[in-house]
């Protein structure tokens, strides 16, 4: 007769959260864990919190829950390794302290990772304000691109991974903005990505995010940062995620520079000093297009920079200046859609407003591949597109573009320069 063998034991799914000052949010996320339908989980936090959270994880007995506090600030990253040493599983997700997991969370995500020894576990989530009411599904696509992949638009929490993948890749880099993305990134070439299609988590944007308090733009070039790392590790008979990338930027801006202009013509009129709200890709081609009405601004108002491509930004506009507004709204936007579409134009405004995503980081990152290293470049080109270039280079790259070589500047606040000793981007 054959041995009977015992039934396998499940090792624990491992919940590992770094905690920083999240105090009145971590209970939401702490009790998301203990609803799980699959009980067989362990929360493991290591919190560096100067609030009451330390207080406020005295009340829960669970064993399954282990607090670990070092007032010592570190990096998530760092924080995630300590508790990949710590914790023994087979399976763990990275997990928010203001955010709340589903109840099939663990038992969704166990099986899908099951799947593969390397594999990774992406899933659909809610998105949800400061109180925690629900504003919508975020739905990732099926299969994701892979220049969107390798963009600021990538992929981060919520995921779950094998913890051998964790093994591979040496755990998390000790970015503080962009360790999630620089994990699913390095992990894309070693096993299946697997898409859960259904929301598993819901996800909180507030005022006191990582996200906003650090500065979008401060995270969109740590997520770039992360891109490039990733792509320099990335073997070479792989598909290249930037393939194609001139393209791409071209048909966008061929569509956004005209809507662009169609836009500018309708706030042009006036004399006093113009200024723009914002500093993002909406405000950058509101700016380009007044320039090429022969309107250039006098500033932007936005925070974190202190200038846009030489151009002046500041929190507020100076007294008497005409402040334009590139979001769109009410009758005003209504009439601006049909003028859009008289021209064969869509709309609505997003290639405007569109993030600094798969099209910027596919132009900008082949440039910046040419001149590894480089902190200051000039562009060879003239109109639209390198003007877009620019704004790419200072924008994501946090690069400093010194002019245009060119027979005039398409851009107000950079001058027509010659070739020099420095890298010079060509394009056409």
């Amino acid at each position: 007769m054959g041995t009977a063998h015992a039934p396998r034991i499940p090792m624990p799914f491992l919940l590992l959260m770094p905690s920083y000052n999240q105090a009145r949010f971590i209970t939401e996320a702490v009790d998301s864990c203990l609803a799980q339908d699959d009980p067989d989980w362990e929360l493991w936090i290591l919190d560096n919190s100067s609030d009451e959270t330390p207080e406020v994880m005295k009340r829960y007995t669970d064993p399954r829950i282990h607090f670990i506090h070092e007032p010592r600030r570190m990096d998530p990253g760092t924080c995630l390794n300590i508790l990949l040493e710590k914790a023994q599983g087979e399976h763990f997700s990275y997990v928010h302290t203001d955010n709340r997991l589903l109840p099939s969370f663990v038992a969704t995500h166990r099986k899908a990772l099951s799947q593969h020894p390397l594999a990774v576990a992406v899933c659909d989530y809610w998105e949800m304000d400061e109180s925690g009411k629900r504003l919508k599904i975020r739905r990732r696509p099926d299969p994701f691109p892979l220049n969107r992949l390798f963009s600021v638009d990538s992929i981060g929490v919520p995921f779950a991974a094998t913890m051998e993948v964790a093994k591979r890749l040496g755990g998390f880099t000790a970015d503080d903005l962009a360790d999630d993305v620089l994990f699913v990134l390095r992990a894309d070439t070693l096993g299946p990505r697997i898409h859960i299609r259904e929301p598993q988590m819901e996800y909180r944007v507030h005022a006191t995010s990582r996200f906003l308090t650090g500065g979008t733009l401060r995270v969109f070039r740590a997520i770039h940062k992360s891109v490039l790392v990733a792509y320099g590790e990335r073997a070479a008979h792989l598909p290249d995620p930037f393939a194609g990338g001139l393209d791409r930027a071209r048909a966008h801006v061929a569509k956004a520079s005209r809507m662009a202009l169609s836009r500018a013509r309708a706030v042009a009129p006036g004399t006093g000093p113009l200024w723009i709200r914002g500093t993002g890709p909406a405000a950058f081609w509101l700016g380009w297009a007044l320039a090429e009405l022969g309107r250039p601004v006098a500033g932007f108002i936005g925070e974190g920079v202190p200038t846009l491509l030489g151009v002046p930004v500041a929190a507020h506009a100076p007294e008497g200046a005409q402040v334009v507004d590139p979001r769109i709204r009410g009758a005003a936007g209504v009439r601006q859609a049909v003028r859009w579409l008289v021209q064969g134009l869509p709309p609505l405004d997003h290639p405007l407003k569109r993030l600094p995503g798969d099209v910027m980081a596919g132009f900008l990152v082949p440039f910046q591949l040419q001149t590894p290293g480089a902190r200051a470049v000039r562009i060879q080109g003239e109109g639209a597109l390198a003007a877009y270039l620019a704004y790419a280079a200072e924008h994501l790259g946090g690069l400093q573009v010194e002019g245009f070589i060119a027979r005039r500047s398409p851009w107000p606040g950079l001058p027509v320069v010659e070739a020099g000793d420095g890298p010079v981007w060509t394009v056409a």
